[in-house]
């Protein structure tokens, strides 16, 4: 099998999913309505007065990713921050691509490669680990909604909205179950007796090094994540302000914690396009914010991610200076 059809079998499946979702969005009237009114509320001076925290934001996370030992000085750790939430943010196919991106670029700017990927999964279990108390604010704010409103009001959207919880929870189990039965089935055995086999183990063993050196700085890597997670509610309720909207700092915190918590638990989605909005417009009515308003939030957050994006263009540059310097040391 070729590589170009291995590369669209990973495609193939997300890029069906996405388009079916905003094929379900553009053919809804009334949702198509609800996006114009949110792009109607947009104001500018939201985006810009979002982008100094998110900045700060992306230091936090920065700092983060020195403590767990990334080898590389806090300048070029910075630059690879930048560049790996640009290829998150923007290159969304497949999911997780972003990551392979960023660990690519630590090893251009004097990263090891081993440890780069062992920093890239430990600094995405930190960020994880670090959303987990959002998740459960959003949970509760919106568990506490479904059970106070009336079923005209509420229990179409619970219905509606259980099926995807529900398809959240049965993969993970269905990952696990396949993995059981990959284990105890003759493949398994086969596959680690092979000459790919050993070799796989030799680089798990490396790897496990590489992770327990680095893993010891994972508290304070969860902890800075923790705060640069609330400095994204701050800048909904800054671009709250900006819209006029009486919204507070816990609003914010709920709706931003819903949009981001949709987004991470339904990952296989690109890019989390339309979950993020959903979560975002179900807390915004948790709140007392209209869909439209609640909407127009979540798209500060999209154009925001659209303009730090800009750093992805440092990558082919990185790229040219790291061959270049290869050449040269092998000259």
């Amino acid at each position: 099998m070729s590589h170009k059809s291995t590369h669209w079998r990973v495609i193939l499946p997300p890029a069906l999913l996405l388009v079916l979702l905003l094929g379900a969005v553009a053919g809804n009237g009334g949702l198509r309505h609800m996006l114009a009114q949110a792009w109607a509320t947009m104001d500018p001076r939201a985006v810009l007065v979002v982008l100094p925290v998110q900045l700060l934001a992306i230091l936090l996370c920065t700092a983060a990713q020195q403590a767990l030992r990334v080898g590389i000085p806090f300048r070029s750790s910075f630059v690879a921050r930048l560049v790996r939430d640009a290829a998150h943010n923007l290159l969304i196919f497949p999911p997780g691509l972003g990551e392979v991106v960023g660990a690519r670029v630590l090893v251009v700017l004097g990263g090891r490669g081993r440890a780069a990927i062992a920093l890239r999964a430990l600094d995405l279990t930190a960020e994880i680990l670090a959303e987990i108390p959002y998740m459960l604010l959003a949970g509760w704010v919106l568990w506490g909604w479904f059970q106070a409103e009336t079923c005209k009001g509420g229990c179409y959207m619970t219905v509606h909205a259980g099926p995807v919880w529900l398809l959240a929870l049965l993969l993970p189990l269905a990952g696990w179950a396949a993995w059981r039965w990959w284990r105890g089935s003759g493949h398994h055995a086969r596959f680690w007796q092979s000459r790919t086999g050993r070799r796989a183990r030799a680089e798990i063993h490396l790897m496990r090094r590489e992770l327990a050196r680095q893993k010891t700085g994972m508290p304070l890597a969860i902890l800075l994540h923790c705060i640069a997670w609330g400095l994204s509610g701050v800048q909904v309720w800054l671009a709250a302000k900006v819209f006029g909207l009486d919204l507070s700092l816990f609003g914010a915190l709920a709706i931003e914690s819903a949009a981001t918590s949709a987004r991470v638990i339904l990952f296989f989605i690109p890019g989390g396009l339309v979950m993020q909005e959903a979560g975002a417009v179900l807390a915004g009515a948790a709140m007392g914010v209209a869909a439209p308003q609640a909407l127009a939030l979540s798209l500060v957050l999209r154009l925001r991610d659209v303009c730090f994006g800009a750093a992805l263009l440092a990558w082919p540059a990185l790229e040219y200076r790291y061959r270049q310097r290869a050449g040269a040391g092998a000259g």
